[in-house]
């Protein structure tokens, strides 16, 4: 009787010698190339992802700032022309601010441009205009980021020389410093009788 192998039985890897599974080299190549491709990708998100990050903790903040100044400015009475804050969060301690002058024609304070139709505080003068505006630094924000806070404000009169009657309040927060094009915060309203 001849000796047969049974079908069932599994070769020998000497009996298969190219039969064996596995990568090439060149398949390990191209599947190295993609991970690190992949990974670089991956990488080059994390910094993108940290600057945003940090530009809106900035304009989070100077938007706290903002409407905290135009709540101090909304609650001065319409007679007021000048205001003072005793802790120095909404003008500086020891300082008078501004807050229109019903004599002037027009707008006074900080200059203003228009963006999208929107009226904003412009902040291309390095400096406020004199009691419309100042340098505040929030004692919760740890990098002790500098934020220049300025207004404008159009004082609305009945008749010539008449009574106060409305105010319109522009107020811009920018945030001093940044690496990055940043836009100022900019807050718009209007007060009246």
């Amino acid at each position: 009787m001849k000796n047969r192998r049974h079908p069932s039985y599994a070769r020998t890897p000497a009996a298969c010698h190219g039969c064996e599974g596995g990568f090439t080299l060149v398949e390990m190549l191209i599947a190295t190339v993609i991970v690190v491709v992949g990974l670089v990708a991956v990488a080059q998100l994390v910094p993108t992802s940290m600057m945003m990050n940090a530009n809106n903790r900035s304009d989070g903040t100077a938007l706290v700032i903002a409407q905290r100044q135009m709540e101090a400015l909304r609650a001065v009475p319409l007679t007021s022309t000048t205001f003072s804050d005793s802790l120095g969060v909404t003008c500086p301690l020891g300082q008078t601010c501004n807050i229109g002058d019903p004599t002037q024609l027009g707008m006074v304070g900080c200059p203003v441009v228009l963006f999208n139709n929107s009226p904003i505080i412009d902040f291309t003068p390095t400096t406020a205009t004199a009691g419309y505006g100042f340098t505040y630094t929030d004692p919760n924000d740890p990098s002790g980021a500098l934020n220049d806070v300025r207004w404008a404000v159009v004082t609305v009169t009945s008749g010539t020389n008449g009574p106060v009657t409305g105010r319109r309040i522009i107020v811009g927060v920018f945030r001093r410093g940044m690496k990055t094009i940043a836009f100022p915060v900019s807050l718009d309203t209007m007060v009246s009788k």
